[in-house]
């Protein structure tokens, strides 16, 4: 008898933890869900805004003079469209997010001044986009990137980017072709993705390439044009939690290449001899990155391979054949060597690599690095003096169905091939 009683406490005792329910349910009503954030440098006199809700003692002025503007989207229940009719969002002529911006020292203060503006809990769990101004990136992140480490709300496949400009202008921006405007720039970003011209560099990458000791980090780098459309205009990469360099759009696409990112999503004009401009279109990209120690500096060498299509000629007197095709080849491939140096010489000026050399370093020469690098310091030191060798091999797929269309009749003739 005294076994089963125990065994029946046992088993209530069990069954207790469950009977809780959802005691700490929030009910999506009573909730604040911010879409995006924008951190900019606030501009004098902007210090009066804030509501010190986050003080005990007034700070001393000289010990902090950094003061950051947010600019954050916050969803309005019932607005967000849910379908392509507008029957299925919101009513006409009204906006799906509420825009508000706050003034504080950090992230976190800025938010907890502006949690003192609203009635609902802020929530980061649906937080899609973070938008960080140029000032504010090349000043450094370090406090941004404390705050959303710490957050567990906030999910790592969050796009972070950095603007030209000030990134309130973006949070404010109301594109035609979205009714949500922070659907709009993810969607630019996960499309640029899936189209080949923008590598996956979610916040965790960030996260993950700004702590190697070996590699940098780098995230898109947007600019917001006239009509509220949103232009992919590069790469801004860091050097530690500084913004030190940007890349052009075409140079992500050198990126890709080294670090054999695929599919390939970039065109590159040529000009031949001859005057002639060709559209090349790379579909497939393969590398191979290999270090060794020449003379007690580390030596690295690149084999990329690149395989594409020929989009476009502006000659019709330019016969496509096998000999011209290989004289594209050769052209197409000294340009990307060229292309490629420039790039990789222009991170190093800036002591930031951001294809992760350093990486290839301590996993291959395991014992040069623990003796002479050691730290993330010293490889970024030693990163901008290092030999980097690139080569290049080009090979042309696809030349178009009006060129192998005229092949088939020339063929059939029994001619030679003209175009």
């Amino acid at each position: 008898m005294l076994q089963n009683l125990i065994k029946k406490i046992l088993v209530f005792l069990l069954i207790v933890p469950l009977l809780s329910g959802c005691w700490d349910r929030l009910e999506i009503e009573d909730r604040a869900v911010v879409l995006a954030i924008g951190v900019d440098e606030a501009k004098p006199g902007d210090e009066k805004e804030t509501s010190n809700a986050t003080q005990i003692l007034n700070l001393n002025p000289r010990t902090n003079k950094r003061l950051l503007r947010i600019t954050v989207q916050i969803a309005v229940p019932g607005r967000i469209p849910l379908g392509t009719g507008s029957e299925a969002g919101s009513p006409s002529g009204e906006k799906p997010v509420w825009v508000l911006s706050s003034v504080g020292y950090t992230i976190e203060d800025c938010l907890m001044n502006l949690q003192q503006q609203l009635a609902d809990r802020l929530f980061y769990g649906h937080l899609r986009v973070i938008v960080l101004s140029e000032a504010v990136a090349k000043k450094g992140i370090q406090n941004e990137n404390d705050f959303f480490r710490r957050q567990p709300q906030v999910r790592r496949t969050v796009w972070m980017v950095v603007s030209k400009g000030e990134a309130a202008d973006i949070m404010h921006a109301m594109p035609q072709l979205e009714r949500v405007p922070t659907l709009y720039l993810l969607a630019t970003l996960d499309h640029a993705r899936e189209m080949g011209k923008l590598p996956n560099n979610f916040l965790g990458v960030f996260f993950s390439q700004s702590s190697a000791k070996g590699q940098e980090g780098s995230v898109p780098y947007v600019q917001l044009k006239k009509e509220s459309n949103i232009e992919l205009s590069g790469l801004a990469y860091f050097r530690d939690d500084k913004m030190v360099g940007t890349s052009t759009a075409l140079q992500i696409g050198h990126y890709m290449s080294i670090k054999e990112i695929n599919p390939g999503g970039y065109s590159v004009m040529h000009e031949l001899p001859s005057g002639t401009r060709v559209i090349f279109k790379a579909t497939h990209r393969t590398s191979r990155i290999t270090t060794t120690i020449q003379n007690g500096k580390v030596h690295v060498n690149i084999n990329c391979q690149m395989e594409g299509d020929l989009e476009e000629k502006s000659d019709k007197h330019f016969s496509i054949t096998n000999e011209s095709l290989k004289k594209l080849e050769v052209k197409i491939e000294r340009d990307a060597k060229q292309g490629f140096e420039k790039f990789i010489q222009q991170t190093q000026m800036d002591g930031s690599d951001i294809f992760g050399f350093g990486e290839y370093v301590r996993a291959t020469q395991p014992g040069y690095w623990n003796k002479q690098v050691k730290t993330k310091e010293e490889w970024q030191r030693q990163y901008v003096d290092i030999n980097i060798d690139v080569n290049m091999f080009v090979k042309i797929r696809r030349i178009g169905t009006k060129s192998q269309s005229r092949n088939l009749e020339v063929t059939e003739r029994g001619s030679e091939e003209v175009d």
